[in-house]
């Protein structure tokens, strides 16, 4: 088998890895299964021992979202969700966001005037690149 990822991607990649695992709240031996690999397999490419197959960075994709480039070369340490170009992890802060200011505040919104605020917030923190308190307060000010 040709390698084409050092010891030290391997063993990066595995901690990504380990960090997806965490966060969708998964053991080692349920992502070896949503895989479709042996739980040794999934075990050894978290400690980076083992490059991870193209297959297995597809099924990430596909089953969770994970974005394969953040797998494969990711700088990040938290995981990034992209489906079809949209950062998921963004749209769940926006909506976090959302809900707990609503909560907070006890105000009510339609299904769809919430849908709406939620798009035009995930879409401010696209163009800012990261979560915006007082856009939020604002922008929920005029909705609500």
């Amino acid at each position: 088998m040709v390698t084409l990822a050092t010891r030290l991607d391997n063993r990066r990649l595995g901690q990504r890895l380990a960090s997806l695992r965490t966060r969708l709240g998964k053991t080692q031996i349920e992502m070896a299964q949503a895989l479709n690999v042996a739980p040794r397999t999934y075990q050894n490419y978290e400690r980076g021992e083992r490059e991870i197959a193209a297959s297995s960075v597809r099924d990430l994709h596909r089953l969770f979202d994970a974005d394969p480039v953040w797998v494969l070369d990711g700088q990040e340490e938290a995981p990034e969700f992209r489906r079809n170009g949209l950062d998921l992890a963004l749209m769940r802060i926006a909506i976090e966001e959302v809900e707990a200011k609503l909560a907070k505040s006890r105000k009510t919104l339609t299904p769809t005037k919430k849908a709406d605020l939620i798009l035009l917030i995930y879409r401010h923190f696209a163009a800012q690149g990261g979560s915006d308190d007082e856009f939020v307060n604002q922008a929920l000010g005029l909705a609500a």
